[in-house]
């Protein structure tokens, strides 16, 4: 099982910056269409920018049998334990 990290902000949030080695995939797009960007043999560390939409996300896509998780205070936490 791959372990991902997946930014679910918006293109132009991902590009002012961004968890290295996480793939950007909008929060929209994985809650119209999960199947066409997850695979349930994987497993995927959803974040934004504060952690809450993430953490309604993953629990929507855990329920539809991803297995996901949500990283607690998203990228603003994140931030600040790099600095």
């Amino acid at each position: 099982m791959k372990k991902i990290i997946v930014d679910i902000r918006e293109s132009y949030e991902y590009k002012m910056g961004h968890i290295p080695n996480s793939i950007n995939i909008t929060k929209d797009l994985l809650e119209l269409v999960p199947e066409k960007y997850l695979n349930k043999n994987d497993y995927y560390i959803l974040y934004c920018d504060l952690g809450l939409a993430s953490l309604k996300l993953s629990n929507e896509l855990n329920k539809k049998g991803y297995h996901t998780t949500s990283l607690n205070g998203g990228y603003t936490s994140y931030q600040d334990s790099v600095k």
